[in-house]
């Protein structure tokens, strides 16, 4: 086997399959996630665990190679300016649609025999969660019981973390492209391509869960994004099939930053939107699901520790 004919493969099979294990969790019915609520937050919990992984034990290693002093600043740098974007966002859109979320919400007690005033007083009502009259809980004021998980569930109206999520697994994508395409054998290529399919699927397939679970998913969106996260890859080994200078490529400090601040990025969409987001939404429903979403999140990341470990492979 040619080495373009190795290559032209290799972008077959990351871009297509992406592509497929990303749309599939379009294609899961609404009424299907209806039925089976707590089954779909444990799969995305397992999707944050996946991306906890990625972030800490497959992307900020291998930043770290060519980066040993900054690459841990780095991925708090990338941390730090999702957080940034994500607050800017926030001051602009998030009040606004929180407000009228709530307010189209609680218009629906009015009709079950609520008063006008006696529903504009519920807006202030601590034990309103989602529109909903919750009792009181660990936590809340009058309750000696302590608690450290919020029973609101963070602002998600803004699609800043999905697009986050989105340009952090574009440049891994790149990245890894180009790892492939700097390859000057067939065989090191169909290696390199091995080791990336064996984890890249499955992110792909978490990314698309976490699409679908935000508050703007639309299949056209939903489309969209998954070409771009299918497509980095594809592009990554075109540019690297096509440089002629290996050397320079390798030496650059460009890569390990964009992977630490990749990392990072990854790091804040997993612990600021996706945990809290799932842990929120169950902890007064069902006590118990937080243990099922906790082995959700266990086992998504030991998938991803071991598919690192087992098929480790150096990025450029």
């Amino acid at each position: 086997m040619e080495l373009t004919t190795a290559q032209a493969l290799a972008m077959l099979a990351l871009g297509l399959g992406s592509f497929i294990t990303g749309m599939i969790p379009a294609f899961v019915s609404e009424s299907a996630r209806q039925r089976h609520p707590l089954f779909i937050s444990c799969l995305l919990c397992f999707g944050g665990g996946v991306l906890l992984s990625t972030s800490v034990v497959h992307m900020l290693p291998e930043a770290r190679e060519k980066l040993p002093e900054y690459s841990e600043l780095m991925l708090c740098v990338g941390f730090f300016l999702v957080f940034l974007v994500d607050e800017i966002v926030h001051i602009f859109y998030g009040a606004h649609d929180h407000n009228q979320i709530v307010g189209n919400r609680l218009s629906q007690h009015i009709h079950r025999g609520y008063g006008t005033v006696e529903a504009t007083s519920l807006l202030n009502d601590p034990r309103i969660v989602d529109g909903e009259m919750r009792e009181r809980c660990c936590g809340d004021a009058g309750n000696p019981r302590m608690c450290h998980v919020s029973h609101t569930p963070p602002c998600n109206q803004s699609s800043s973390g999905v697009i986050g999520l989105l340009c952090a697994l574009f440049v891994h994508s790149v990245l890894e492209g180009l790892a492939i395409g700097l390859q000057e054998s067939p065989s090191q290529v169909l290696l390199l391509l091995a080791a990336v399919v064996s984890h890249k699927f499955v992110v792909g397939f978490c990314l698309g869960a976490e699409i679908c679970a935000s508050s703007s998913r639309s299949l056209c969106m939903h489309i969209v994004c998954v070409l771009i996260f299918s497509g980095g890859s594809v592009g990554g080994i075109a540019i690297g099939a096509g440089l002629e200078s290996v050397t320079v490529v390798k030496e650059t400090l460009a890569v390990p930053i964009m992977q630490a601040l990749a990392a990072g990025t990854l790091l804040y969409v997993t612990v600021s939107e996706i945990l809290p987001r799932e842990r929120a939404r169950w902890h007064e429903r069902q006590r118990s699901a937080g243990i099922a979403q906790f082995i959700a999140v266990v086992l998504g990341f030991g998938l991803m520790y071991l598919t690192t470990k087992l098929l480790d492979h150096d990025v450029v």
